[in-house]
């Protein structure tokens, strides 16, 4: 598959990235974004996919990534430790000079090169989300469908350690991704979680004009996921929103 124009998707977990990338890939004029770069149990990129050699995993990886127009889509984050293990495998698998930065270690992978920065403006509310997911195991939710918990499952699973966690998580991510942006003078589209849902469509034509996508869209996608937060979640957000403040002598929120 030949690329001629590629874009990242910046993102942390509960921001929205999987509906995001859903409705990108639906336009069938924008890639197939999603998390290529996912080493999930593996140790590297060459263990993931089975391939030994730079040539190889490029050509695996456009190929799970790009439409029929060439245009090369992928998510990740921005884990210090994870995101410099790919980096400095591709470095070494490429043959640069350690000290090459990492726009020179993706100049070849991500031609002409976007950036998307999709971000979350309540980080309370993304935290909560993000445990709620690691506890209930339930990552998204098709529309019209719901959850359901006992009592129990709500006091028993509110711990305000592993949301200030996760917190600082999101925040130090975001940090890490802004440095990014700023070292390498890169002027990303920013998206954010909460107007996307508001009016996905939108999102979706913004950002095909970002990438300078003409091409009529094969569909105008809808939100094809539904929120996981409910009343009950929505009462750990209160409660976590006094908790982290706990000691502090003037209250923030």
């Amino acid at each position: 598959m030949q690329v001629h124009k590629s874009y990242r998707i910046w993102m942390t977990q509960r921001s929205g990235s999987t509906l995001l990338c859903e409705g990108l890939s639906q336009t069938g004029v924008a890639g197939l974004p999603g998390e290529h770069f996912n080493l999930m149990d593996a140790k590297n990129l060459r263990e993931k996919y089975g391939l030994e050699t730079y040539a190889e995993l490029k050509a695996e990886i456009h190929r799970l990534g790009t439409g029929e127009n060439g245009i090369f889509g992928i998510k990740h984050s921005r884990h210090a430790t994870i995101y410099d293990g790919w980096t400095d495998e591709l470095r070494l698998l490429q043959g640069l000079d350690p000290s090459a930065g990492d726009q020179a270690v993706f100049a070849d992978l991500f031609p002409n090169c976007q950036h998307i920065f999709l971000t979350r403006r309540n980080k309370i509310r993304q935290a909560v989300s993000w445990w709620k997911a690691i506890k209930d195991g339930v990552w998204h939710l098709k529309q019209g469908e719901n959850q359901s918990f006992s009592e129990d499952f709500w006091e028993d699973n509110y711990v305000p350690d592993a949301l200030t966690h996760l917190y600082k998580e999101v925040m130090l991510k975001e940090c890490g991704i802004q440095e990014y942006f700023s070292r390498y003078d890169i002027q990303p589209l920013t998206v954010v979680y909460e107007d996307m849902l508001d009016d996905f469509p939108a999102t979706i034509q913004r950002i095909l004009d970002y990438l300078g996508i003409e091409e009529t869209p094969k569909i105008v996608p809808e939100k094809l996921l539904a929120r996981t937060a409910n009343a009950e979640s929505g009462k750990w957000v209160q409660r976590f929103r006094k908790d982290i403040q706990e000691g502090m002598g003037q209250k923030i929120w």
